[in-house]
């Protein structure tokens, strides 16, 4: 399922999602950078880079979401 737009109230279980997202993302990238510095083909150290660059805009637009104002409440079954 792809949505346009983030949802105007963002639960605690969607916050789990996001933070969760943002840990694999940013692992990722550390990776990606790391393998990139120890690579000695010059076409593979390019194609790890232009991943490392690819976690790092999804990182940066998963934050972009939470930075935003957006009311949150808590996930159902959990107390207020």
């Amino acid at each position: 399922m792809r949505w346009s737009a983030p949802p105007e109230v963002v639960t605690t279980k969607d916050l789990a999602y996001l933070k969760d997202s943002l840990s694999w993302e940013l692992l990722a990238m550390k990776k990606c950078h790391h393998f990139a510095q120890e690579c000695s083909d010059p076409q593979l150290r390019q194609a790890l880079e232009e991943a490392c660059r690819m976690h790092q805009r999804h990182y940066e637009m998963l934050l972009a979401h939470l930075r935003t104002d957006r009311p949150t409440s808590p996930a159902p079954g959990q107390p207020v």
